[in-house]
């Protein structure tokens, strides 16, 4: 039997206007999950005055290789797939907007201006390293951080506020922030021939595993579960989808539909960006 104060709650609850029951759905679950990181990165005080390197890195070390703007972005040991997808989307969609957002100054710093953040901002080359020098964090693909390790830095200093706070986040958010334009959200996948048409209008799209991918195997191993993925293709007769993983972006990941549908949970798409 219900206490006198469930019972009150009851009440007060039924007496509510137009109250009722509300399923928690996945939809849901995303809608409100996606609001509540998204305050979180715009509720921010401004840029912290001193950046600490995070975790995974016990110092910063200057990188002094080469800037190669053809080269993919690579995901190092910070949990920031939201971000490094969203590089890797881009970059094999419209690489020049990637490059366009950093001006390179002359005392060695880069000037980056992030579409969906406030103004620009001027970063070192300075990036974060474990005890012996090697650096963790996002970098170019079979390189040094160059424009990769630029920008995430700037990511972590004028949205996140740091290093730890930015393994939270959503593919979306990555794709506005680095294009300063809506994407949209699609929890019903596309088909392997939708895909086909994104990718001729030169869209940028990413997809997001789910709590249990894991537990769904590919050519590559499982899927790890919570992350994202830049799609990259797909192949409309057999319903094969093609996608990168930003902890590899040099492979290519070919999943059938039907793993494509167990393993992942939404995809992301932006308006065509050429």
């Amino acid at each position: 039997m219900p206490t006198p104060r469930s019972t009150a709650s009851l009440r007060n609850a039924a007496g509510r206007r137009g109250a009722r029951v509300r399923l928690r759905t996945w939809r849901r679950s995303l809608t409100a999950l996606s609001r509540a990181v998204g305050q979180s990165f715009s509720s921010g005080d401004g840029i912290p005055e001193v950046l600490a390197p995070g975790p995974h890195a016990e110092r910063f070390v200057l990188d002094k290789g080469p800037w190669r703007p053809s080269a993919r972005p690579r995901q190092g040991r910070l949990g920031d797939c939201w971000v490094m997808a969203s590089m890797l989307a881009v970059h094999e969609t419209a690489p020049e907007r990637l490059q366009a957002l950093m001006s390179r100054q002359q005392d060695g710093t880069v000037t980056v201006h992030l579409p969906g953040a406030r103004g620009p901002v001027t970063v070192d080359r300075l990036m974060p390293a474990d005890a012996a020098g090697t650096f963790v964090y996002g970098r170019q693909d079979s390189g040094s951080p160059g424009w990769v390790g630029v920008l995430e830095k700037a990511v972590a200093l004028q949205v996140a506020g740091g290093y730890r706070f930015l393994q939270r986040g959503f593919g979306k958010f990555g794709l506005e922030l680095l294009l300063g334009e809506k994407a949209r959200t699609l929890l019903l996948l596309p088909s392997a021939r939708q895909i086909v048409s994104w990718r001729a209008e030169h869209r940028a799209i990413l997809a997001s595993t789910h709590p249990l991918s894991g537990r769904v195997g590919t050519a590559h191993g499982t899927l790890p579960a919570n992350h994202v993925f830049a799609v990259v293709g797909a192949e409309p007769s057999s319903g094969h989808v093609l996608l990168r993983n930003p902890v590899r972006p040099g492979r290519v990941l070919r999943v059938d539909a039907r793993t494509f549908r167990r393993g992942f949970i939404s995809v992301d798409v932006t308006a065509p960006l050429r």
